[in-house]
């Protein structure tokens, strides 16, 4: 299953962003300036220099999955030690 063209504009752009595609190639449709874009972004990331959208390339490209901070609950705040009644040894 292929991105829509929206989704390939939007990673054209990052690599326009980032130096590594011309504004002009940035057209939302995938050609070969966008891959070797990709290719060249790739390996200077350390990832799989291969040209193909991957998870890995996009999050380097900030384009990860996006999460909702408000559904994420704040760590457990921890419960206070009840303080017991001093004990007169009996």
């Amino acid at each position: 299953m292929a991105p829509a063209p929206e989704r390939y504009k939007e990673i054209q752009d990052a690599l326009v962003t980032k130096g590594y595609l011309s504004p002009e190639d940035a057209n939302g449709a995938w050609n070969p300036a966008s891959t070797e874009a990709l290719k060249k972004f790739q390996g200077e990331q350390n990832l799989d220099s291969s040209g193909k959208i991957n998870s890995l390339s996009l999050i380097a490209l900030g384009l990860g999955p996006k999460h909702d901070t408000a559904a994420v609950k704040p760590p457990a705040q921890p419960v206070p030690a009840q303080e017991l009644p001093a004990s007169d040894g009996k």
